[in-house]
């Protein structure tokens, strides 16, 4: 069966694709997380094959026009361009990375799944600190929790440990009167307070965040107005076995031994991405040296990042794309 030529048509394959991809956004907001949610799923792996069958019938059509050898030449001068744009950017944004896709709902609502963002290479907005070596090393150490005029000593943080231990005596404290709490994990000392997370299907559900992180006698604020940068984690962290490169806020900027280091957070996370702690396997996250980190995010465009997404096989959405957290403080 011959397939319409108007479906050869540059405009017409876009309209296709934006059509298909607001087909995936309603199911996924109608069926993610029910029985048909892999309707969605089909949806994305449908935009995935017909990018294929277009770039397909592009080759064929300028193979038929001009003959193979013309669209061979065609083909590797097109290559060549988007080398050259790929390289143009990455020289202009001063980042070899200049351009990627939000993969999680870690960021809501500053940044939604599924939004193509640019990025640059350049000093990142945050509060800035020095530590020594010893210092640093120590924010991936044990935790010592202090509550109700006791201590107890773990490894990782309280908050991954109580949704492994939610009745534990600590933990009971915890989730009651988190600005009771208090948790010193080596140099820093971190303070919680009471947050709603708004729940799509379940209402609002109380819990504790993260408030603020006590360094040297000085209590820093989660500010959600510092710069947001996109990092690769190093393969020792427990984020590397996740989708992609991650893109979170920046909530320090830490010099120490001539380097430059990070702690992130996602403004859609309860706590810092060093406090996450996988007990299983003992993995964690530590500081982000600055050579990991791909650049600062400078804009965003809305839903192209799904395309780039889907290519890659991230079809998935998570259980926090239904979720917002709501801070007490806002600093």
């Amino acid at each position: 069966m011959e397939l319409p030529k108007e479906i050869t048509k540059a405009p017409v394959q876009l309209l296709i694709l934006f059509a298909t991809l607001a087909l995936f956004l309603i199911t996924n907001a109608l069926w993610s997380k029910t029985s048909l949610e892999f309707v969605p799923v089909l949806v994305g792996v449908l935009i995935v094959l017909e990018m294929g069958v277009f770039i397909g019938l592009e080759v064929k059509t300028g193979a038929k026009k001009h003959g193979w050898k013309h669209e061979v030449v065609d083909t590797i001068i097109a290559l060549f361009v988007a080398v050259a744009i790929w390289l143009g950017l990455s020289f202009v944004l001063n980042t070899s990375s200049p351009i990627s896709a939000v993969v999680s709902c870690s960021m809501l609502p500053e940044l939604q799944r599924g939004d193509f963002i640019l990025v640059q290479g350049a000093d990142v907005n945050a509060y800035e600190i020095s530590m020594s070596g010893e210092e640093l090393d120590s924010l991936t150490g044990p935790a010592v929790i202090y509550y109700e005029g006791k201590n107890a000593t773990i490894n990782g943080s309280i908050y991954p440990y109580c949704n492994l231990n939610p009745v534990s005596e600590m933990c009971d404290a915890f989730y009651k009167s988190p600005e009771n709490v208090v948790e010193q994990k080596g140099a820093f000392i971190y303070r919680y307070e009471m947050c709603s997370m708004e729940h799509q299907n379940r209402g609002t559900i109380m819990l504790p965040c993260l408030k603020s992180v006590t360094f040297r006698g000085e209590e820093y604020l989660t500010n959600f107005s510092n710069d947001v940068i996109v990092y690769a984690p190093p393969s020792t962290d427990l984020y590397y076995y996740l989708q992609g490169d991650v893109v979170h806020r920046v909530m320090f900027k830490i010099e120490s031994g001539g380097e430059t280091y990070y702690i992130t957070r996602g403004d859609n996370n309860p706590v810092l991405d060093i406090q996450s702690y996988y007990y299983d396997a003992g993995l964690a996250n530590h500081p982000v040296p600055e050579k990991y980190a791909r650049g600062k995010v400078i804009a965003r465009v809305p839903f192209l990042g799904y395309f780039k997404l889907f290519i890659h096989g991230y079809f998935e959405e998570y259980e926090q794309c239904r979720t917002q957290l709501q801070f007490t403080h806002v600093s």
